[in-house]
């Protein structure tokens, strides 16, 4: 890329501005403020953003590797108008490098740091062990996020580079330790080093990690400086990721938790969405009807979650399998009787018009389907 060194007359940092741009009036992407380039260029361009800060000398020619504009990256909406800070190699072993939260809007939230803290294995663990996309708990695989040289999804960079299976299956993790998990993944082929050591992210074997997870790697291999970026598309797990890795004190943690509190918790988004599909065949929300809790008939097996159980909503329960699709209202009286045993158990639900005499459950579907005849104040005994 053909470039030109300019100084910000208002902050003086180093701007590098490809000459296509140049002659045009330019914003530095330090101090954010604006200030005219007059080298002669063609193609003028009006108020561009000079988001292209360089550590090298007016009269050096930088690299394609020192800059970059960020309409070359994936999500460059996201990074619009946002440069990337030059973190520093720890004067000390031990000493924390910076971090600091970029931006956070609807494609996600960005997480920018040194790339240093991939040496920590706690840092590296820091993804809570819940699926990225639908919150599940159970039946999950660990999947490896991949640092490329553009912020790109990390399923998607896996494909490219057919890395393999850099991923643990829910029977291999089963009772390991954060530190096992970590040394049984395998390393990240084709990225530079730290980049190459695996940080695990989690999937339920519903839901599909496409677009969920993005990173990016910069790294002066002399000075050992540079950056990474994280881009976590759900609030919550990047919530849950920020709490750990890095603490409340990081910059910008108050906008990840504000959009956080403003989402209105929704059960239904939680749901992966091979499962919201399969329920839609059998339920379509009526006027002002609000989704509250599905709780899946194991009868079926876990792979089949939505062709069958029960849905409740502020207005109905739904009980629906292959031979039978049964209705009540709020306004019916639900008598339920329930019984476990080794894991699962059954739950029998009664009411005037009909009569469902056994379904089998599991802990989490009998807790999901009190919480939703609570929320939805239905007339329930449970015996």
């Amino acid at each position: 890329m053909n470039s030109t060194i300019v100084i910000c007359p208002h902050c003086g940092a180093k701007l590098a501005i490809p000459q296509q741009h140049l002659k045009a009036n330019v914003r530095c992407g330090r101090c954010k403020e604006k200030f005219p380039v007059e080298i002669k260029a063609p193609n003028p361009v009006e108020d561009v953003v000079a988001s292209w800060l360089t550590d090298d000398g007016p009269d050096d020619e930088p690299s394609d590797d020192d800059v970059g504009t960020d309409a070359g990256i994936s999500g460059e909406d996201l990074l619009s108008g946002v440069s990337p800070a030059e973190f520093s190699a720890p004067a000390a072993v031990g000493e924390r490098a910076d971090a600091r939260i970029v931006k956070v809007d609807g494609q996600g939230t960005l997480i920018e740091f040194a790339p240093n803290l991939l040496r920590e294995s706690e840092f590296r663990a820091a993804f809570p062990r819940q699926c990225i996309s639908c919150d599940s708990r159970v039946h999950l695989r660990a999947h490896v996020v991949i640092f490329a040289s553009q912020l790109k999804d990390s399923v998607s960079v896996e494909d490219e580079h057919n890395a393999g299976a850099l991923a643990l299956s829910n029977e291999e993790v089963q009772g390991l330790t954060n530190q096992q998990i970590l040394d049984r993944l395998p390393a990240v082929p084709n990225v530079p080093a730290p980049a190459d050591l695996p940080m695990p992210y989690w999937l339920c074997d519903m839901c599909s990690g496409s677009g969920q997870v993005s990173g990016q790697i910069r790294v002066n291999l002399e000075t050992g400086g540079g950056f990474c970026r994280l881009l976590i598309r759900n609030p919550r797990r990047a919530l849950g990721f920020i709490d750990t890795a890095f603490g409340k004190g990081v910059e910008g943690y108050d906008l990840v938790k504000d959009r956080v509190e403003q989402m209105v918790e929704n059960p239904w988004d939680n749901l992966a969405g091979a499962v919201r599909h399969r329920i839609e065949q059998w339920f379509h929300a009526q006027k002002d009807e609000r989704f509250l809790a599905y709780v899946p008939d194991r009868d079926y097996g876990r792979t089949e979650d939505g062709m069958g159980g029960v849905i409740i909503t502020n207005q109905r329960l739904i009980s629906h399998c292959s031979r039978r699709h049964r209705e009540g209202t709020v306004k019916d009286a639900f008598e339920l009787t329930h019984s476990f045993g080794a894991g699962k158990g059954h739950v029998s639900i009664k009411t005037a018009a009909w009569t469902i005499p056994r379904m089998t459950v599991d802990r989490d579907g009998i807790a999901r389907m009190r919480r939703g005849l609570s929320l939805g104040k239905f007339m329930a005994v449970w015996h």
